[in-house]
């Protein structure tokens, strides 16, 4: 019969192989598949929307081209426009972008108040964040 301290000592030495042999090379293999996926190179996001001049009840579309060291990017992870009235602090809109092709994302709103706000697009693309902002003024 196996002496109980030697048991517990042969358990532990199999478990702990056991353990090692299952976080082989997982941890390396996803490394290395989103380094395949990235770049070191920032991605740029242009801001803008249509009109350029809005008034109440304008129909506009806020538009984000993404890009990356000079080629558009089609398979960004997530678009949003944010829309942030500057005399309600703390109050803002969410609208989702959607592709429209050649790395452009649009989305569309009214405004149904004269004012100011701040439209920031939060782009995720390619392990990285961009969030540009841009004042915009709706006249009456």
């Amino acid at each position: 019969m196996i002496k109980p301290r030697l048991r517990r000592g042969l358990i532990c030495m199999v478990m702990g192989i056991t353990l090692a042999g299952c976080s082989g090379n997982n941890e390396e293999d996803m490394h290395m598949h989103a380094a395949a996926d990235s770049s070191m190179v920032p991605i740029k996001v242009e801001l803008s929307w249509s009109p350029e001049e809005i008034s109440v009840n304008d129909k506009v579309t806020f538009k984000a081209v993404v890009s990356q060291d000079g080629e558009v990017v089609e398979d960004a992870k997530e678009v949003i426009f944010e829309i942030a009235d500057n005399a309600e602090p703390g109050k803002s809109t969410q609208l989702q972008g959607a592709s429209d092709g050649e790395g452009a994302y649009v989305s569309e709103r009214t405004f149904e108040q004269a004012g100011s706000y701040t439209v920031t697009s939060h782009v995720t693309a390619r392990t990285q964040h961009s969030m540009p902002s841009k004042e915009l003024t709706v006249q009456p």
